[in-house]
C-alpha cells in the first residue's frame, strides 16, 4: 500500500471515529438534560466514549492495514487526541489539557487505538 494510500486510510478512520464520538457525546447531552447528570459521572462517560471510538477505530484500521497493526491504531488513537487537543487550544486559546483528566483522555485514547488494532 502506498505512503498517501495509508495517509488517507488514516483520515478516512478519523473521520469515522469523530462521527462516532459526535453521535456519542450528542446521546450523553440529551441525557444530561434529561437526568441532570453529576460532573463527576459526565467527565467519566466522555473518557469512556473517546475510548471506545479509538478502540474502534483501531479495530477497523488494523482490519484494513494487515500488517502493523497495533502500530496503525496507535497513530490513528495519537491523531484523534492530537486534533481534539489542538482544535480546544485554537477555541480555548490556552492549553487547559495539561491536567490529570486531560492526560488521561490521552493515554486512553492511545490505547484503546493500541489495543483495537492488537486485537482486529
Amino acid at each position: 500500500m502506498a505512503k498517501t494510500t495509508k495517509i488517507l486510510e488514516v483520515i478516512k478512520y478519523l473521520v469515522v471515529i469523530y462521527i462516532i464520538t459526535g453521535v456519542a457525546l450528542a446521546a450523553l447531552a440529551f441525557v444530561i438534560y434529561k437526568w441532570n447528570l453529576p460532573e463527576n459521572i459526565v467527565n467519566i462517560v466522555i473518557l469512556a466514549i473517546y475510548a471506545a471510538a479509538t478502540f474502534i477505530g483501531g479495530l477497523l484500521i488494523g482490519k484494513r492495514m494487515q500488517e502493523r497493526k497495533f502500530l496503525w491504531g496507535l497513530i490513528l488513537g495519537a491523531c484523534y487526541i492530537l486534533i481534539i487537543y489542538g482544535v480546544s487550544l485554537i477555541l480555548s486559546a490556552s492549553l487547559n489539557m495539561v491536567s490529570t483528566t486531560g492526560i488521561l483522555a490521552a493515554v486512553l485514547s492511545i490505547a484503546g487505538g493500541l489495543l483495537g488494532g492488537m486485537l482486529s
